[in-house]
C-alpha cells in the first residue's frame, strides 16, 4: 500500500536517495544530507505545533509500506519570505514609438519583485519514476491538508516549478544571465540556496530592469517554460486552478503560479465523513473506478492519507479495513475525501 504521511527522521536517508534522482533544480530537495536533516526536523516541529508559526514547513512523504521505502515528497510552506527575501522576475511587456520613422518596437522588460511574499508556497514534489502513475494524488495530498488546516496558511497560494535546461544539463537562461551576476555555476547556486542560504541573492542580484531582448535568443524562448520533467506537475496545478501571471524564477527562468487557497478545486472539494468499515463480499475491491477517492484523517500531528476505493453514502464513508489501518481511524471517526480525479 502507499501512505502519505508527515516526514521523519528515519526518511533522511530516502530522501537523499530521492535527490539523486531529481538532479540539479530541484531546490528544495537538496543532495546534501545535513541540508536534508535541518528540512526534516523543521517539518516535524510543524506538524506538532499547536498554533500557526510563519515558519511552518509541512512536508510529506508516499510511502510504500510494504517495501518500507519513501518513494515520493510532497509539502506546503506556510509563508514565503518569513525570513529570507522571497525573489522573482516579472515579465513586463513595453511599447516603444518613434514618430519621426512611423517605428513601433515591443520588447519584454524583466523586473525584479517580492510581489508573492507572504504567500504559502506548495512545492517538494517529487515522485521515484518507478512509482510513476500517482503523481495526480501525491499533489492532491496538499489540498486536503490545506482544507482541513486553513488557519495555517496564507489566503494566496503560489507553486514555483523548475526551469527549461536542455539535454545537457545546461540552463539557457541561467547562463545568459545569472551566471553574468552570481560568477558561479548553476549547480552551486542551487546548492546554496537548497541548504538555506540565499542572502546572496539579496546581495548580487542586478538591481534595474533588464531588456529581455538582450539576452540570447535560447534564453528568451524559455522563460516561463517549465522543464520537461515538470509538464505534468504544471498541469495538475492549472487543473487547480493556478494561473501564471508572468512571474519567473531568477535563476532558471521556470514559472510561478498562483492561486486564492478558498478557490483550489481540491480545497472545494474537500468533504467530512464519518468512516465505515465494509466487510466481506461488500469490500472495496469490487468498487467500481469512479469510487477511487483521496482520503485523510483529521489529525494533523499524525497525517495519514491514502488513495484508495471508497464508498460514499451520506455523511457516511466506506472503506476496507485495510484502510481504516493505515488511516489510523476506526468506525464512527471523522474522515475527509475528495474524488479521486479532477472533476
Amino acid at each position: 500500500m502507499l501512505l502519505m504521511r508527515p516526514v521523519a527522521i528515519a526518511d533522511v536517508d530516502d530522501l537523499a536517495r530521492l535527490a539523486s534522482i531529481a538532479g540539479e533544480g530541484m531546490t528544495s530537495l537538496p543532495e546534501d544530507k545535513q541540508a536534508l536533516t535541518v528540512n526534516v526536523e523543521s517539518a516535524i516541529h510543524s506538524f506538532k505545533r499547536s498554533s500557526p508559526n510563519p515558519d511552518d514547513y509541512f512536508l510529506m512523504v508516499l510511502e510504500d509500506t510494504q517495501e518500507h521505502r519513501v518513494v515520493g515528497t510532497s509539502a506546503v510552506y506556510a509563508r514565503t519570505g518569513s525570513r529570507q527575501a522571497f525573489y522573482a522576475y516579472r515579465i513586463m511587456s513595453v511599447t516603444h514609438y518613434s514618430h519621426s520613422i512611423e517605428k513601433e518596437v515591443r520588447s519584454n522588460l524583466l523586473h525584479l519583485t517580492n510581489d508573492y511574499t507572504d504567500c504559502s508556497e506548495v512545492g517538494t514534489l517529487f515522485l521515484d519514476p518507478d512509482y510513476r502513475g500517482n503523481g495526480h494524488w501525491l499533489s492532491r495530498s496538499r489540498y486536503l491538508l490545506m482544507a482541513q488546516f486553513p488557519e495555517r496558511f496564507a489566503p494566496d497560494v503560489i507553486a514555483e516549478l523548475r526551469g527549461w535546461f536542455d539535454e545537457t544539463g545546461v540552463s539557457p537562461f541561467w547562463e545568459a544571465l545569472g551566471a553574468k551576476f552570481f560568477q558561479m555555476p548553476y549547480a552551486e547556486a542551487d546548492r546554496l540556496c537548497g541548504t538555506g542560504s540565499n542572502q546572496f541573492i539579496t546581495e548580487l542580484m542586478p538591481k534595474y530592469p533588464i531588456y529581455s531582448n538582450l539576452l540570447p535568443k535560447a534564453a528568451e524562448d524559455v522563460m516561463g517554460k517549465p522543464h520537461d520533467s515538470t509538464l505534468r506537475a504544471m498541469q495538475l496545478l492549472l487543473e487547480e486552478g493556478f494561473q501564471y501571471e508572468n512571474l519567473i524564477d531568477v535563476f532558471d527562468g521556470g514559472p510561478l503560479v498562483r492561486a486564492n487557497i478558498a478557490q483550489i478545486r481540491s480545497v472545494k472539494q474537500a468533504v467530512n465523513y464519518r468512516v465505515e468499515s465494509m466487510s466481506g463480499k461488500e469490500s472495496t475491491t469490487g468498487c467500481a473506478s469512479q469510487d477511487k477517492m483521496l482520503v485523510a484523517n483529521t489529525s494533523l500531528a499524525n497525517l495519514r492519507i491514502i488513495y484508495a476505493n471508497a464508498r460514499p453514502e451520506g455523511e457516511l464513508l466506506y472503506i476496507d479495513a485495510l484502510g481504516l489501518d493505515a488511516l489510523q481511524v476506526g468506525s464512527g471517526d471523522q474522515v475527509v475525501a475528495i474524488p479521486g480525479q479532477l472533476a
